[in-house]
C-alpha cells in the first residue's frame, strides 16, 4: 500500500489513521489540476524537453510540476512512475533539504523503498511522498511539518535523477505516468489538514536523441565527360568542437566548382544528375579542382572543404542539426549538353 506506516504502529492505530485520512479528503470533484513534465536538468539545456547527446552520455533530468485550477494551498502528496525506452532506470534522488524534504521519510512518508521510487523491470514506480498532514504524534514516521504553497503559481522540481544514453543512435523517451496527487485545502482546529484530490493532465516526456556523428554518403554522383563518377570522402566529426574534412574525388580536372549545403536531403533532377541537398540551399565558391594535364581531360581534380566550429557558429547551427553537402562543377564536354557535373552527397550531425 502506497505510503503505508509499516511496523510503526499497531493495527488499530493504522486503521484509525486510514479512517482519518479518508475523512480529510474533500468529497468535492477534483478541480485542482497538476501539469507534470520530465525535462533536462543539465546546466546547458536546463528545462528543455529534448536533449541531443552522444552514445553513453549521462543525462541529468528533473520532473517538474505545477498546480492550477481550484483554490488550494499547495501540494500535500504526489507520486508518479517513470519509464525510459533507452534502458533501465536507477532510483531518483531524494531531496535532502528545502520544502520537498518534508515529503521524505522520516519527515514525510514514502513507499517502502523510499522517495526515489521502486525499481521494477527497469522502470521506477511510485516516486514521491506525502507530508505529515495528519499531525502524527503516535508513530515515529511522519515527523515533519506541513509547508504550504508548494507548486503554486510556479513550477516545482519534484524529483531529479540521471540516465544513460544508449550505444545505438536514435530517439528515446523518458515518460511520466500514473500521476497521483492531493493538494492542501484547510487546516483543521485539531491540527490536521483536509486535502483535495488533484486531476493530472497528460504528462510531458523528455526526448533523448542519441546522435550518430560519423559522416555518411548518400545519393548518386553524375558520370562526367572523363568517364568518372565523383564521390565525397569525409574524415572527423563535429563532436567536442572537432571538424569534418570533406574531399571530392574523381572530379574533372581544372574546373571551377560550387559547394552547396543545407539542413535537409533531396533527390531533385539537376543538370542531368541529382541535386541531393534540400531547400533552403546555401552556396559557397569551391575554387578550381586543379589536377595535372590539360583542363577537362581526366579525373584527377579534387575539391576540399572543412566544416568546424567557426562554420557551425557562423551558420547559427545547433546540436542535432544535420548538415547535407554536395559539389556542383563545370563539365563543358559532357555529352548531355548541360556543361555541369555533380558529386554524390555526405551528411553528418552537429554533435555536442
Amino acid at each position: 500500500m502506497l505510503f503505508s506506516l509499516q511496523n510503526q504502529a499497531s493495527r488499530a492505530k493504522r486503521a484509525s489513521y486510514a479512517a482519518t485520512a479518508a475523512l480529510l479528503v474533500s468529497t468535492a470533484g477534483a478541480q485542482v489540476t497538476i501539469d507534470v513534465a520530465a525535462v533536462s536538468n543539465d546546466p546547458a539545456t536546463a528545462g528543455d524537453a529534448t536533449v541531443y547527446v552522444m552514445a553513453g552520455d549521462t543525462v541529468e533530468y528533473s520532473v517538474v510540476g505545477q498546480l492550477g485550477g481550484d483554490v488550494n494551498q499547495g501540494l500535500a502528496m504526489f507520486a508518479f512512475d517513470l519509464d525510459y525506452s533507452g534502458g533501465a532506470l536507477t532510483q531518483a534522488v531524494p531531496p535532502a533539504s528545502g520544502n520537498l524534504a518534508q515529503f521524505v521519510t522520516p519527515l514525510g512518508v514514502n513507499n517502502p523503498e523510499g522517495f526515489g521510487g521502486t525499481v521494477r523491470g527497469g522502470d521506477l514506480l511510485q516516486i514521491g511522498g506525502a507530508m505529515n498532514t495528519i499531525a502524527n504524534t503516535f508513530a515515529p514516521v511522519p515527523s515533519g511539518m506541513v509547508v504550504t504553497g508548494i507548486a503554486q503559481g510556479a513550477s516545482e522540481t519534484l524529483a531529479t535523477g540521471s540516465l544513460t544514453a544508449p550505444a545505438a543512435a536514435g530517439t528515446y523517451v523518458l515518460s511520466v505516468s500514473n500521476v497521483f496527487a492531493n493538494a492542501l485545502e484547510t487546516l483543521q482546529p485539531a491540527g490536521f489538514w483536509s486535502v483535495k484530490p488533484v486531476d493530472a493532465a497528460a504528462p510531458t516526456a523528455l526526448t533523448v536523441v542519441v546522435l550518430d556523428c560519423a559522416p555518411s554518403n548518400y545519393c548518386q554522383g553524375k558520370l562526367n565527360s572523363a568517364g568518372c563518377v565523383p564521390t565525397i570522402s569525409a574524415t572527423g566529426t563535429l563532436a567536442g568542437g572537432g571538424s569534418v574534412v570533406l574531399t571530392a574525388n574523381d572530379v574533372l580536372n581544372g574546373q571551377n566548382g560550387l559547394f552547396v549545403w543545407s539542413l535537409s536531403a533531396d533527390s531533385m533532377p539537376l543538370f542531368g544528375g541529382t541535386l541531393c541537398v534540400g531547400q533552403p540551399l546555401f552556396r559557397m565558391l569551391a575554387g578550381n579542382s586543379g589536377g595535372a594535364g590539360a583542363p577537362g581531360m581526366n579525373c584527377n581534380g579534387t575539391y576540399s572543404q572543412t566544416i568546424g566550429a567557426p562554420f557551425v557558429t557562423a551558420a547559427g547551427l545547433d546540436a542535432g542539426d544535420v548538415i547535407h553537402c554536395q559539389w556542383i562543377y563545370r563539365d563543358p564536354m559532357n555529352s548531355d549538353g548541360t556543361g555541369a557535373g555533380l558529386t554524390d552527397a555526405v551528411r553528418f550531425s552537429v554533435c555536442p
